[in-house]
């Protein structure tokens, strides 16, 4: 699945990926947008979404900027509530530019989609499910 990205983003999600895979607090990464929808280049943004147990959400929302910090050279990171999504966090890394952007949630609010995600790894299949 992720053999199909420009090196750069293939990079990048294999290292988020396995950064996500070695913490417990982490239930799910998805990915969204061009990844599930096609007509991804080299100049389309990552889409994933963070799927959180809910007894370190709001610990690891409170550390949502230093995690972008640790996963390449953070030029930029803002929340998304200009676009109604306080979950969001839209970074921006360098020096080539890549345009990722994180949305964490719990399992309980996956219910509410707007597309439904490509499971780059998880710790429960059927939960996702439910």
């Amino acid at each position: 699945m992720l053999n199909t990205l420009p090196d750069l983003h293939r990079s990048f999600a294999e290292q988020l990926k396995l950064k996500l895979q070695s913490d417990s607090r982490i239930h799910s990464l998805l990915a969204g947008g061009s990844f599930i929808h096609g007509g991804f280049d080299q100049y389309s943004d990552l889409d994933f979404v963070v799927v959180i147990d809910p007894l370190y959400y709001d610990e690891i929302m409170a550390q949502r900027m230093a995690f972008a910090g640790t996963l390449g050279h953070l030029l930029h990171a803002f929340t998304g509530e200009h676009v109604g999504e306080p979950r969001l966090l839209i970074c921006l890394f360098g020096p080539q530019l890549l345009h990722v952007d994180l949305k964490f949630i719990t399992l309980d609010m996956l219910t509410q989609r707007v597309e439904e995600p490509a499971v780059l790894f998880t710790r429960d299949n059927d939960a996702l499910k439910r």
